[in-house]
């Protein structure tokens, strides 16, 4: 994030931010022993913390408390949520749709002009919860734990476009549900079911969704030159919720450890959602790399430094509570993109939906006696010859 684009950020959520901080008149201040916490000073403290910053080193470089450290974090976290420009929901405006496909179209080697957002799962990797929040939870503690991957957690599904922002995010579940079920269990299904989307459109997921009208998934087992060759294309695509997932987690390192077992499930899921609201933000302010320090006038026009203590924080990702942080992976061969493998598809069970159950939806999706997204691309893509490249040997 770039210094302009953190004073934007400030001037957007300040009324929010005075109103969940109980803003006090400044004819109070002198009742405050050193003065009242500026709201910029509040923002910059949550978002080091957010980037995986230690709330040693945090109150240290800006002057404040323990405890008004995390004060500001969850002060911030009201006031991002609270903003109505960041909302996270899948648009109903035929022409924002449109124009998300074209997006996907232009980065498709295929062209295929379908594609209305990538949708895939993510563990949010939390400790195990205590009693008391399983109880208020109505669930066991293992209903956390995702077996596959070894972690207690939360199941996030979430839809991207091309640029690798988040059009929608749902957080309901608990680690141990599958991504389908977890899906199927958001509100966005609900809207998909209600004809959401412009015809022709859907969206791209990988073989733990079921194919429909809605939602185009590849095909599994051993497939012709033709349904190997969209897989490929499809994969093309659908890859952008992962690098979206990869750019998310490597911006926001608090998530690459457990969050706390004293932080609670509904403030857990609550920073996660203004986590991907300031992950949009950045993608539109276009700043997803933090850059080398450069000099900067600031607002009173003296200069300073936009040097981040990178190393540090680092080094407090990977031991923050004793539990070393997963690793981001690069998705492919030459790709500079990266990817929270350990974390991804949290709940990707592909035998909760078996194969007599998914040929059943089809078939009685085809009951209209309309082809499906699938199908239909499948046959353009033969059509016109598009194969899946052949790899280069590597020279050793």
């Amino acid at each position: 994030m770039s210094y302009e684009s953190f004073w934007k950020l400030h001037d957007k959520i300040l009324p929010y931010l005075m109103k969940a901080s109980g803003y006090q008149s400044f004819d109070k201040v002198g009742s405050i022993p050193n003065g009242r916490i500026p709201y910029s000073v509040r923002l910059a403290c949550a978002i080091r913390y957010f980037a995986g910053g230690s709330v040693y080193d945090i109150e240290c470089k800006y002057g404040v408390g323990h405890t008004d450290v995390y004060n500001s974090v969850w002060n911030v976290v009201d006031a991002v949520n609270m903003l109505q420009d960041f909302e996270l929901s899948y648009p109903d405006d035929i022409e924002k749709q449109k124009k998300i496909a074209q997006d996907f179209k232009n980065i498709s080697d295929a062209g295929i002009d379908c594609c209305a957002g990538a949708v895939d799962g993510i563990l949010i990797w939390i400790q195990r919860p205590s009693k008391k929040e399983c109880e208020k939870n109505g669930c066991d503690p293992m209903k956390f734990m995702c077996g596959r991957k070894g972690k207690f957690g939360l199941n996030c599904q979430a839809v991207a476009d091309a640029r690798g922002r988040f059009l929608e995010m749902s957080i309901v579940f608990p680690g141990s549900t599958s991504d389908c079920l977890a899906f199927e269990g958001s509100s966005l299904y609900k809207r998909l079911e209600d004809g959401l989307l412009l015809q022709g459109l859907c969206l791209f997921g990988d073989n733990a969704y079921i194919n429909s009208y809605f939602m185009a998934t590849p095909f599994s087992g051993r497939t012709s030159q033709w349904n190997d060759s969209y897989n490929f294309h499809h994969s093309q695509l659908r890859i952008r919720v992962e690098c979206a997932f990869g750019i998310f987690l490597q911006r926001w390192g608090i998530l690459r450890s457990a969050i706390a077992n004293r932080v609670t499930i509904s403030k857990t899921i609550a920073l996660v959602m203004a986590l991907a609201k300031l992950h949009n933000f950045c993608i539109n302010e276009e700043s997803e790399e933090v850059s080398a320090p450069v000099p900067q006038m600031n607002r009173r026009g003296t200069t300073t430094s936009l040097s981040p203590s990178l190393r540090n924080d680092e080094n407090n990702i990977a031991y923050r509570g004793g539990m070393a942080a997963v690793p981001l992976i690069e998705v492919g061969e030459g790709s500079q993109e990266v990817t929270p493998r350990v974390l991804l598809d949290g709940g990707n069970h592909f035998d909760d939906v078996d194969r007599n159950s998914r040929r059943r939806v089809e078939r009685q999706l085809r009951q209209d006696n309309q082809v499906l997204p699938r199908e239909r691309m499948r046959d353009e893509i033969a059509e016109a010859g598009f194969v899946r490249p052949i790899p280069i040997p590597r020279r050793h």
